[in-house]
C-alpha cells in the first residue's frame, strides 16, 4: 500500500497507519497524533478500533481531496488513528485504558494530546468517524441536529464526542461502511455537512470556579488561588 497512488490506497480495503500519517503530515503538517496548525474550525478523529479502518481511509481520502482543491471544506485538523495500539490489534496498551472512553479522565497520552490541541483550537465542530454497516450521521446538540436534519444522540461524556459537547463544540458522529467504492461520492456529502456544521454558533458555557484538580487544568481550566476556573461542564462528570 505504501507504493500505491493515494486514491488507490485510500479506496482499498486495507489501512497502513504509517502511510496515512505520512500523507496527512505532508498535507496538513503537525503530528505525531494530531495533524493541523492549531486554528481549525473542525477537529476530526478516527481509528479507535480495528473495525474503524473504513473511517480512517475515508477521512484521509476526504482531507486529501480537500487539499487538492477537489472539495470545499473549512480548515480541518485530524487525528486519523487515535488509538494505534488497538487499531493494529492490541486492545488497550500498557495503560489498560480504552482511549475512546478516556476523554474525561485523560489517563492516556493520546487523549491528553488531543485534548490539549482541542483547547488550543476551540473548534466549532468535533467530528468522530467510526466504522459501521451503513452510512449514518448523528449530532450531539439540538441546533446541529435540527440544522443538518440528522438524528440527535447523547453519547457518554467519556467519549470524544460526548466530552466535546460539554465544552465548546457541536459534535458529529459519522459511521462509514466498508464499501470503498462509495467513498468518493460520500466525501462530497460529508464535506457539505461539515461545512454547514462549522458555520453554526459555538456552544456557550458559563464559567465556574471549582476545586483545584490537575485534571481540570488539562480540560482547559485556569488556576486561580485555591481553585480552577472552567468555562465548560466537564467538572460535573469528572
Amino acid at each position: 500500500m505504501l507504493y500505491l497512488h493515494p486514491y488507490k490506497a485510500l479506496t482499498s480495503d486495507r489501512t497502513c497507519v504509517r502511510y496515512v500519517k505520512s500523507l496527512l503530515l505532508q498535507q496538513l503538517g503537525g503530528g505525531p497524533s494530531v495533524f493541523g496548525t492549531g486554528d481549525e474550525k473542525i477537529l476530526a478523529l478516527s481509528g479507535f478500533y480495528p473495525e474503524d479502518w473504513p473511517a480512517v481511509n475515508f477521512l484521509t481520502l476526504m482531507l486529501y481531496r480537500w487539499k487538492r482543491g477537489e472539495l470545499d471544506l473549512p480548515p480541518v485538523a485530524a487525528a486519523p488513528v487515535v488509538n494505534e495500539r488497538a487499531f493494529t490489534g492490541s486492545p488497550y496498551g500498557r495503560e489498560g485504558v480504552d482511549v475512546y472512553f478516556d476523554f474525561l479522565e485523560l489517563k492516556t497520552r493520546e487523549a491528553r494530546e488531543i485534548t490539549a490541541f482541542y483547547h488550543k483550537t476551540r473548534p466549532n465542530v468535533v467530528a468522530v468517524f467510526l466504522g459501521g454497516r451503513e452510512f449514518e450521521v448523528a449530532a450531539t446538540t439540538d441546533l446541529a441536529a435540527q440544522t443538518l436534519a440528522v438524528r440527535k444522540v447523547t453519547p457518554s461524556p467519556h467519549t470524544p464526542e460526548g466530552a466535546a459537547t460539554l465544552k465548546y463544540s457541536h459534535a458529529l458522529v459519522f459511521k462509514i461502511p466498508p464499501s470503498p467504492r462509495e467513498f468518493m461520492p460520500l466525501t462530497r456529502q460529508v464535506a457539505d455537512i461539515l461545512r454547514t456544521a462549522a458555520s453554526l454558533p459555538p456552544q456557550e458555557r458559563k464559567a465556574i470556579k471549582v476545586e483545584k484538580k490537575s485534571v481540570y487544568l488539562l480540560h482547559g481550566g485556569m488556576e486561580v488561588g485555591d481553585g480552577v476556573v472552567l468555562d465548560n461542564d466537564v467538572y460535573m462528570y469528572v
